[in-house]
């Protein structure tokens, strides 16, 4: 009668296998964690951009309810709100219509992506 040797390890897993694996699963979680902290940070920089054109709509409707003739022109010394500062650049539109001004509303900041400037321009 001839015997059969039976495997001792009750058909466990080589180390080979288990290292492939490791290897092939540290991969896939590297990838997904690049993957969320690159969504993180760009809806930063969405939630910044996003800030900035509200405070400049916002200067925008506070300059509308002053007198156009009492505007100076130029550049006014920025406002600091929060990580923003607002500026407003204002210049005459036209020599036909001199009591008419152009407005341009800077915000400027930091963010994640570094500075960062939007502005909003009308004519009021």
């Amino acid at each position: 009668m001839k015997r059969t040797v039976r495997n001792q390890n009750g058909g466990g897993f080589t180390l080979i296998e288990v290292l492939i694996t490791s290897v092939l699963l540290a991969v896939l979680l590297t990838g997904v964690g690049f993957f969320f902290t690159n969504i993180i940070k760009q809806s930063d920089i969405v939630d910044d951009r996003t800030q900035a054109m509200e405070l400049a709509r916002q200067g925008l409707e506070e300059i509308r309810t002053l007198d156009v003739t009492s505007m100076g022109i130029g550049l006014t010394s920025p406002d600091t709100l929060g990580r923003f500062a607002r500026c407003f650049d204002i210049s005459v539109y036209d020599p036909l219509y001199p009591n008419a001004r152009l407005v341009q509303c800077i915000v400027s900041w930091t963010g994640a992506s570094g500075d960062e400037t939007f502005s909003f321009v009308t004519i009021i």
